[in-house]
């Protein structure tokens, strides 16, 4: 359950941040560099609301294996 929660984290993290920042990697470092004339419209926040779904399902999912 640990896994499958720290997926779930990442994977809401990473649906709500790839429509905004781009990664950009310069020789060693790695940035994040915000994406140019983005704009909110309703498929973004349908994203959004998954991926605060899917942090939350993450997050319980760790407590429960903290838990028992």
């Amino acid at each position: 359950m640990l896994y499958i929660g720290l997926i779930f984290i990442i994977n809401g993290l990473y649906l709500i941040l790839s429509d905004v920042y781009d990664l950009k990697v310069l020789i060693k470092d790695r940035e994040f560099i915000k994406k140019k004339g983005f704009k909110v419209d309703t498929f973004y926040e349908l994203k959004v609301s998954v991926g605060l779904l899917s942090i939350a399902l993450g997050i319980f999912s760790v407590l429960n294996y903290i838990y028992y």
